[in-house]
């Protein structure tokens, strides 16, 4: 149980940047927050016993950090995607469960291929957020399940919030 409650701290350091990413309407800060929130969480996967959660957090630390400084090409979305469902299945230590992290990350990694705009960003890291809210629950990531469940729940409000802007013409939010 100590475990737990040590992945859970862990947990809550990575929330400031969930929340700072949900929140952001500059692409290369969503992507630098995501990366070091990506890199806290897989430390506290680690204590939760998940190790495909470790391994493929580890990989959309370095894929958000790609995306951040425009490095990530159709190529390498390719090599990701590959090389987060080789290594989160060769980890995976939880079942079916364990297959959630990859799965995940899959889809989150191609839609930052093709998520160019604030707001299809935004749209991809909400789906991205609901899914590891899922995950989270399951582990007992308690602290990481109720950041991300509010950071979806922030993300949409924010992007409402751009439609709106958006259709009124004003260019500062895509």
């Amino acid at each position: 149980m100590n475990a737990v409650i040590v992945g859970n701290i862990c947990s809550f350091f990575a929330a400031c940047f969930t929340v700072a990413s949900a929140w952001s309407r500059n692409r290369k800060r969503i992507y630098l927050y995501q990366a070091a929130q990506c890199f806290i969480l897989a430390a506290a996967n680690i204590f939760f016993a998940s190790v495909s959660g470790t391994t493929t957090l580890f990989l959309c630390a370095l894929r958000n950090c790609l995306i951040a400084y425009d490095r990530f090409t159709p190529r390498r979305c390719l090599i990701f995607v590959l090389s987060v469902a080789a290594v989160g299945l060769a980890a995976n230590n939880r079942g079916l469960i364990g297959l959630i992290p990859v799965v995940t990350t899959a889809v989150y990694t191609v839609g930052c291929l093709y998520a160019k705009s604030t707001r299809a960003i935004k749209r991809n890291l909400i789906l991205n957020l609901v899914l590891w809210a899922i995950y989270d629950v399951i582990i007992l990531d308690l602290v990481s399940f109720a950041v991300d469940t509010v950071s979806a729940v922030m993300g949409t409000v924010s992007l409402i919030g751009a439609e709106k802007t958006h259709k009124t013409g004003n260019p500062s939010f895509k």
